[in-house]
């Protein structure tokens, strides 16, 4: 059954080909609902037994918790990006509908390449197939701009990516493994860790090399939403989790690392606070957030991780219902520009209602499960008795509240701005967001 929640994806992925165009988006919704069901049954050994495992030749793949929670999570919201992308590509050629429902497919798989593979190099691999499918997404209309915007971002994180891969062969020459379960509590040193965190920050977007995910914006919201809420930006996210916060250990001062993630974290919230476009709002709160995430796990403690794994969720459930509101609306209104919007909470109140909801899960707002999480990274903080650096982490949760306040005041509140007569597609992109935002607030009460 592991097999099959690692493969699944890519079997779908090759039948998307085959499929009359015009039913792709639809047969990439179908596919998820069945890697959901198959990811059950995995969680449903896993609960039993705590772990998990399958080989393909010498490779190994193994799930464990962890593991679940980012692949349950890709796959659900992955389910409501393709339901709305159903609306969102409606008009436009079959072709690029089939492109779409393809390399997101792939997207997912790579994801769950990553998030079980047991060798090192395995999950480099599934990575760097994470980072072709951006490429080729950002791009998706193959216009010089979205080429060029492409094109850097595989540069950056193909340049980090060389960085990490090197970590891993100091890590085999040190301990001539590269299995992650035969690596446990083995002390590597501070240049190990520091190529692995340059390539962590690549992919995850975190200063200095965050520029690539804001400037993704101008690919489609469904797009977006893969690489915020889904999958890539994502990975970086497991990958420091899995290898150092739970696997390996590094001797010597490494809070450097935490510092600047904090750093990134406060910067993306100010340029955020500034920005009037709407997606690029949204692209620097996600580098807002990883930071703050990647700051926590600086702590190595399990409060911690316990907080990083709830506000992931959150996270990915909120900003992904919030991208795919922020594609209604760029439909709504005809532009980007949060100064050319306004009093559309009395006009569509079920958007209204999921990005509040998503809003302030992502604040971290109780009882939403955004709050859940960011309390447990803080207290991790305070445990660790780094008073002064869980200060700056709350301070960051407070630019998230003045820059997504602040969006919604723009472009729901205010003056009453002509909207767009024709609304083709809305239904499957209105249920979208709003089951999203009513998972997040049931999840919420489930954290209470």
């Amino acid at each position: 059954m592991l097999l099959l929640m690692l493969l699944f994806p890519f079997a779908a992925a090759v039948l998307i080909k085959f499929l009359p165009p015009r039913r792709s988006l639809l047969a990439g919704f179908f596919f998820l609902a069945i890697q959901l069901v198959i990811s059950y049954f995995v969680a449903a050994v896993v609960f039993a037994a705590n772990t998990t495992s399958a080989a393909i030749l010498t490779v190994v793949f193994r799930c464990d918790l962890i593991s679940l929670v980012f692949a349950f999570t890709s796959v659900f919201i992955g389910i409501f990006i393709y339901l709305f992308s159903t609306g969102y590509f409606r008009g436009e050629k079959e072709e690029e509908q089939q492109k779409f429902a393809f390399w997101g497919m792939v997207f997912v798989g790579s994801m769950m390449g990553v998030v079980l593979s047991d060798n090192l190099v395995s999950l480099y691999l599934f990575w760097e197939l994470a980072g072709l499918c951006s490429w080729r997404l950002i791009g998706f209309y193959r216009k010089d701009l979205h080429l060029l915007k492409a094109d850097k971002a595989f540069l950056i994180t193909s340049a980090g990516a060389g960085l990490m891969f090197l970590s891993f062969a100091l890590i085999y020459l040190q301990t001539g493994s590269l299995a992650l379960s035969e690596l446990s509590n083995v002390v590597v040193s501070p240049l190990v860790f520091a190529l692995f965190f340059a390539g962590v920050i690549t992919k995850s977007a975190t200063f200095p090399f965050h520029t690539w995910l804001p400037d993704a914006s101008v690919a489609p919201t469904p797009v977006t939403a893969f690489l915020h809420a889904a999958v890539l930006v994502k990975i970086g996210i497991y990958g420091l989790l899995r290898v150092f916060g739970v696997v390996l250990s590094v001797e010597g001062w490494v809070m450097w690392a935490g510092w600047l993630a904090l750093l990134s974290s406060f910067v993306a919230g100010m340029v955020a606070l500034r920005e009037e476009d709407i997606k690029k709002v949204l692209a620097f709160s996600t580098v807002s957030q990883l930071g703050f995430m990647i700051a926590g796990l600086m702590m190595f403690n399990m409060v911690v991780i316990r907080g990083v794994l709830v506000f992931y969720m959150a996270h990915a459930l909120g900003k992904g219902c919030l991208f795919l509101c922020a594609g209604i609306i760029e439909k709504v209104f005809g532009t980007r520009d949060i100064r050319k919007m306004g009093g559309l909470m009395k006009k569509m109140p079920a958007l209204s209602f999921a990005f509040i909801i998503s809003m302030f899960s992502v604040i971290g707002i109780p009882p939403l499960p955004g709050f859940f999480g960011k309390l447990d990274i803080i207290l991790g903080m305070l445990s660790a008795r780094h008073v002064l650096f869980a200060f700056f982490g709350m301070l960051t949760s407070v630019l998230t509240l003045l820059y997504l306040f602040r969006l919604f005041m723009l472009v729901f509140m205010g003056e009453k701005r002509e909207l767009a007569e024709e609304r083709n597609g809305f239904k499957p992109m209105l249920a979208s967001v709003v089951i999203l935002a009513a998972v997040s607030l049931a999840l919420g009460f489930l954290f209470i």
